[in-house]
């Protein structure tokens, strides 16, 4: 049995990042750049009215009220076709390049159109011009690879000239469950059954983070019904396996794994719930055993199998985010291994109170289920007090 820690470790050294993509820029939301994001023109491109309002000299109106003659018009996506000289003015509407000549934009709301084609100026005025390049210039470096793609990003990639980025693709997953015992919900439930509720919780926990993702099913406790199902996963970046890693009598996980040719990494770390956690690797494949209560799926899924496909898709900031809080209230702990709990969250003088949820056990889904965070508490220690220093994760 292996500390958490170095069960991460082991975990990251054996992925292998997914080959990088072309995407559509607007499609990339959730990604990770694999190339830098290069400026292909400033912007803006030129100087641009950030209102609408009048195009002018600011020395012909450094004395107010100040009566212009108006020559033209200037619209935005319309190159200028004049050049305003002394006491002259233009129309110009938001995002329309600033005619030659002038140097400010004054908006509308500070003039008044009088007789004969001019307007007269009335309240001082701000530049109200974006500078030429002021955003960026071509040829800036606007986002580096490793960068995440969300909406403000992909905005900007789309500013510099991009309708394609580079990007690493997401793992495709597979999810496999086994016993006797389960069914899929909704189906009729024989007496000595229960519904399976780790593939729907499992399925929505892979599904955003993968490419695709292929439910196997559930397969019962056959040696080669197993063998065929766990094939059948193999063909993906990704294979998790619910239930049948511990030492029973029916758990034949690891024996099967072995026979279809995955080479063992690590098998049980010293982390409750999932101690009998499984991972190995076939080729590129990576293969999480986990074991079936419901609570050891979700808490292995958190600490080991989000990093890893996270970091297959590009990604260097990984989950879980830990965060610092106390705890809400004093209890023993089980010091033999990491504990990580379901838990709420409250503020409290600024600070994250966590407190633990009312469950009986890591295959009470229903009690954990009304948590939004997981506390950890460090192999060790036997005595949490109220107001002691633990991290946390939300989920």
């Amino acid at each position: 049995m292996i500390d958490y820690e170095d069960a991460l470790r082991l975990t990251l050294e054996n992925v292998t990042t997914c080959g990088p993509v072309q995407v559509p820029t607007a499609a990339a939301r959730g990604l990770v750049l694999a190339e830098d994001v290069v400026a292909r023109i400033a912007r803006p491109p030129f100087n641009k009215a950030a209102m609408d309002g009048y195009a002018v000299r600011s020395e012909d109106v450094g004395e107010l009220p100040a009566e212009l003659e108006v020559i033209g018009e200037v619209f935005a996506g319309q190159p200028p076709e004049l050049t305003l000289g002394p006491g002259q003015a233009a129309v110009i509407t938001t995002g329309a390049p600033v005619p030659e000549g002038a140097d400010m934009v004054v908006m509308v709301e500070d003039t008044e159109r009088t007789d004969g084609g001019k307007v007269r100026v009335l309240e001082p005025s701000r530049m109200n011009i974006c500078a030429a390049g002021e955003d960026v210039r071509a040829g800036d470096t606007v986002l580096r690879a490793g960068q995440g793609l969300t909406p403000l990003r992909i905005g900007a990639a789309a500013a510099a000239g991009y309708g394609e980025l580079s990007a690493y693709r997401r793992p495709t997953g597979a999810l496999l469950c086994t016993g006797n015992e389960v069914v899929e919900p909704g189906q009729a439930v024989p007496e000595g059954k229960i519904f399976s509720s780790n593939g729907p919780m499992l399925s929505s926990l892979m599904a955003p983070v993968c490419r695709d993702l292929t439910y196997l099913g559930i397969v019962g406790d056959e040696e080669e019904e197993l063998a065929a199902g766990l094939r059948k996963g193999l063909e993906s970046d990704v294979l998790v396996i619910s239930g049948g890693v511990s030492m029973g009598q029916y758990d034949l996980v690891p024996a099967a794994l072995q026979r279809v040719g995955v080479k063992r990494i690590f098998h049980k770390v010293a982390i409750k719930p999932g101690k009998p956690v499984f991972f190995g690797i076939a080729g590129r494949t990576l293969v999480f055993g986990m074991p079936g209560n419901p609570q050891s799926c979700f808490v292995i899924f958190h600490m080991l199998v989000a990093p890893a496909m996270a970091a297959m898709s590009g990604a260097t900031d990984l989950p879980p985010r830990f965060e610092e809080g106390v705890a809400a209230e004093g209890f023993k702990n089980n010091p033999a291994r990491m504990n990580v709990m379901p838990c709420t969250v409250e503020r409290r003088d600024g600070v994250s109170a966590l407190r633990r949820c009312q469950y009986h056990g890591a295959a009470d889904i229903v009690g954990a289920s009304a948590a939004d965070a997981y506390l950890v508490v460090a192999r060790g220690i036997e005595q949490v007090r109220e107001g002691e220093r633990l991290r946390f994760f939300r989920i």
